[in-house]
């Protein structure tokens, strides 16, 4: 007799929650999207090349690349853009210059977390390393290679990922 009532509360607060009505007007949603980062935190020198705009006989240099240009291009973005979801499609680690990889790509993960990456999918290259590696990178924790350096906090706090992108 207890149960029944316990499930008719229960029942009866579920569907007032789905009594609300929709909201009159819809929610404009920007998705924020990056992949194939593969840890190149510096901006290549001079930027990267694209054809010229005027011109399209000529090329010119635009800063582009690394992890400071890509914060400011997610930032203002962001601004612009309240309701709004940073993801990536995977490549982030793997692959990378000495700068990440000297570190086992835990300078890249950081600086994603630090930017707001709240989900990601898994490329070929989180998989360079194994399948072990990668937990690792996703939940902290000390290299079997080198061991914990620098702060002991798990990547998961020191970054601010959340327990749902993990």
């Amino acid at each position: 007799m207890r149960l029944n009532w316990t499930i008719t509360i229960f029942a009866a607060a579920l569907l007032t929650g789905c009594a609300t009505p929709p909201t009159a007007t819809p929610v404009q949603v920007k998705i924020l999207a990056i992949n194939d980062f593969h840890g190149n935190l510096k901006a290549p020198q001079g930027g990267i090349r694209i054809k010229d705009p005027a011109d399209s006989t000529k090329t010119i240099n635009v800063p582009a690349g690394g992890a400071e240009q890509l914060a400011t291009a997610v930032a203002e973005l962001r601004a612009k853009n309240p309701n709004h979801i940073f993801v990536a499609a995977g490549d982030l680690i793997g692959a990378t210059p000495l700068l990440s990889a000297l570190f086992h790509d835990e300078p890249t993960v950081e600086a994603l977390g630090a930017m707001g990456l709240e989900v990601s999918s898994v490329g070929n290259h989180e998989f360079d390393k194994g399948a072990t590696e990668l937990l690792r990178m996703q939940g902290g924790g000390c290299s079997p290679v080198d061991g914990c350096k620098g702060r002991s906090r798990s990547r998961a706090r020191a970054t601010g990922i959340s327990r749902r992108a993990r």
